[in-house]
């Protein structure tokens, strides 16, 4: 069953998918989102998903609790998760909150997340 109303748009780069995130993150979208990414996981039956946040000004406890459980349930469903292009405002709000993004691999941007999930 395809998801229908896609919160991003998502790009296949062999079996892996591209998500870039270009709009502001608010807990309906990334509620939305992550039912879109589980979706097309099964549907597309990839292997990692590399969301790119480097559009993204805030990611709050919210955001990052859900993105992390997104992370979780994609590795559940045989597929690693790589986020990369976090803006150096991001770290810093993430570090003093205490926040880890658990269960994903970091790239530091979207040619490393490309090459960590491409390479042998």
């Amino acid at each position: 069953m395809a998801f229908k109303e896609k919160v991003v748009p998502t790009i296949r780069i062999g079996d892996s998918l591209l998500v870039p995130i270009q709009i502001d993150l608010d807990d309906k979208t990334v509620e939305q989102l992550q039912a879109q990414l589980l979706a097309e996981i099964q549907e597309h039956r990839v292997r990692a998903v590399i969301l790119d946040v480097r559009m993204v000004e805030v990611i709050d406890s919210y955001i990052s609790y859900t993105l992390t459980e997104t992370a979780a349930m994609a590795r559940l469903m045989g597929c690693r998760t790589v986020i990369c292009g976090i803006q150096p405002p991001v770290a810093l709000t993430l570090a003093q909150m205490g926040i880890e993004l658990q269960g994903f691999w970091v790239a530091r941007d979207l040619e490393h997340a490309i090459g960590m999930v491409c390479s042998p």
